[in-house]
């Protein structure tokens, strides 16, 4: 991506202006591989006429929405159409990298709200794999009760988990009451809640014509003032494919920008960027500490970059800055106010130490370093006795801000390793002045 566009992107994550908004392009990549609209009215059509010998025009074979005008006009769209023909197990895949950066600036509100034309649940399938309870919105009324937990995920023509019946297929539905009520409430909800907010669109330019028209109407009431489009086609394509949208891109005060790529690759790119922005605010939050112990030296500036990991590695050093173990997901755009956590990563950075997915290695040990503020140590090792087996087993464990309290040991269960019940927070455990003495930082 752009360094500029992926500046811009930032930007509006950290000034809460970003908006997703994500089609079946988004499904679509790989491990996902959910089908194309194409690939859905073949697979109908195929059952439809192997199980009824109807001779039904070959041209409809291709095309989905005309293939579902022909069940609504025979009054079987949901009877016959929908609960039986169209292959929902081809839309229960496992989540991407689009899906996982989607579903983590959700829950911690690093994006203001995403609207999906997608039936499928991988974003919220995501999220529930790391233990965040982030459920879909159906209408603007949802939406907005939804917002008090997380940021909403509005899914205007319907999803397969929540209300398969009443998922949009053909233009045709939209007479239906229920439909009908639904798209309204949504239109007015995006009508109120992303005016002059920053959009960021992806996979939507796909073979789904219909619910792209669908949702450049519902966006017709809005006046963006940024709109980023993820998508290798060419701009002839994108405007051919969905003309509302196009026009809503580039009306007048709206800045453009399309980003040539995948969707999953882009949103992965982006999710690392934001992980390390916020992994650098935590480094820069010990600055001043690390200097004033050194007497005004000031700190190298390559001990604030943050290391190059993958999405979901640089999610755990997160949650770890949290004080969270693996069984619960990270809450926090931006890392919990205070410099001891940050003072204490910069003491073991200039001590040589060497980052990695687990936190550090130095002097043939593996470091792990959590946030413990607030809390005493054994209650902090307690909390994280039941994570699953690591990639990293630490040979220490710094909980940073806690206290280490002389509990007698009958009080804390410290379990076993490999234990089928219960596992251990396996690792010395130790508190800063402990851990700066023994590690020698």
């Amino acid at each position: 991506m752009d360094p500029n566009v992926l500046e811009r992107l930032l930007a509006s994550i950290m000034a809460q202006r970003l908006i997703v908004v994500c089609g079946a392009g988004l499904s679509m990549g790989k491990p996902s591989s959910a089908p194309s609209a194409k690939e859905v009215a073949q697979t109908c059509f195929d059952k439809y006429v192997a199980s009824t010998g109807v001779a039904l025009a070959a041209p409809v074979r291709d095309d989905l929405e005309k293939l579902a005008d022909y069940f609504f006009d025979q009054g079987t769209l949901q009877s016959i159409f929908i609960a039986s023909l169209v292959p929902w197990h081809r839309f229960v895949r496992r989540p991407n990298a689009g899906h996982a950066a989607i579903a983590d600036f959700l829950w911690i509100r690093a994006a203001a709200a995403a609207l999906s034309s997608n039936y499928d649940n991988m974003i919220e399938r995501h999220a529930w794999d790391c233990y965040a309870d982030l459920v879909p919105s159906l209408d603007g009324s949802s939406a907005t009760a939804r917002a008090a937990i997380h940021s909403p995920l509005l899914k205007f023509h319907g999803c397969q988990v929540c209300d398969p019946d009443s998922t949009v297929w053909t233009k045709h539905q939209l007479a239906d009451i229920v439909i009908a009520k639904r798209i309204d409430s949504s239109r007015i909800w995006m009508e109120a809640n992303l005016q002059h907010k920053d959009l960021l669109v992806i996979g939507f330019w796909s073979d789904w014509a219909y619910l792209n028209e669908i949702l450049g109407k519902a966006l017709s009431g809005i006046a963006p003032a940024s709109i980023t489009v993820i998508d290798p086609s060419d701009s002839a394509a994108l405007e051919a494919k969905a003309p509302n949208l196009w026009a809503l891109a580039h009306a007048p005060g709206v800045a453009f920008n399309h980003v040539k790529e995948y969707a999953e690759v882009a949103l992965d790119e982006l999710h690392r960027a934001f992980s390390k922005a916020y992994l650098r605010k935590l480094l820069n939050s010990g600055k001043a500490s690390v200097e004033a112990e050194r007497g005004g030296v000031g700190c190298d500036p390559d001990w604030f970059v943050p290391p190059n990991l993958g999405a979901a590695e640089l999610y755990g050093l997160r949650r770890d800055s949290e004080g969270a173990p693996s069984t619960k997901p990270a809450k926090l755009r931006d890392p919990v106010p205070g410099n001891l956590l940050g003072m204490f990563h910069l003491l073991l950075i200039s001590a040589g130490a060497t980052a990695n997915a687990g936190g550090y290695q130095l002097a043939g040990q593996q470091i792990r370093v959590i946030n413990g503020a607030n809390t005493d140590l054994s209650t902090l090792q307690e909390a994280f006795s039941d994570e699953p087996p690591a990639v990293f087993n630490a040979d220490v464990v710094v909980g940073v801000g806690a206290m280490n309290l002389p509990y007698p040991p009958s009080v804390v269960r410290a379990g076993t390793p490999g234990r089928v019940i219960r596992g251990a927070a396996v690792g010395q455990w130790l508190d800063f002045d402990s851990a700066r003495k023994q590690l020698k930082v």
